[in-house]
């Protein structure tokens, strides 16, 4: 999986080529994630967790961040992962998006729910389960 955080895209990739693309919402304050509260976006390579149901969300991608070395050099936070609109907003998420809105506290957001199951289903299936985020 990796995110272009410049386009706003994120390609689900087997063998070498891009099986799927979504678009996606970032942090409000952009990339570069190094502190709990910053509202960014991390940058780099983060496992997967196992998807999960949220009450906040349809379905919880977990993001392993911050890496053990990243947290060695003094970032903090947590709650990162890949969800779909928040329960109760997902028009305006929707909408949001079509007007290239970043709207997260750092998260990696897909427009629907059904979008999110269906990354979901992909993350189920892999055996490499990690997130590569790219400037």
């Amino acid at each position: 999986m990796v995110v272009d955080t410049r386009t706003h895209q994120m390609h689900l990739c087997e063998g070498g080529k891009v099986d799927r693309t979504f678009a996606v919402a970032l942090g409000t304050s952009g990339v570069g994630k190094q502190h709990e509260g910053d509202n960014r976006t991390p940058l780099g390579r983060y496992g997967l967790g196992s998807p999960r149901a949220s009450k906040d969300f349809h379905v919880f991608v977990p993001v392993g961040y911050p890496t053990r070395e990243q947290a060695r050099m003094g970032f903090t936070g947590g709650a990162i992962g890949i969800h779909g609109p928040p329960r109760g907003y997902g028009t305006l998420a929707q909408l949001a998006m079509l007007v290239s809105r970043d709207w997260t506290a750092g998260c990696i957001a897909v427009a629907t729910n059904e979008d999110i199951d269906a990354v979901a289903a992909w993350v189920r299936t892999r055996e490499v389960k990690d997130v590569r985020l790219v400037p």
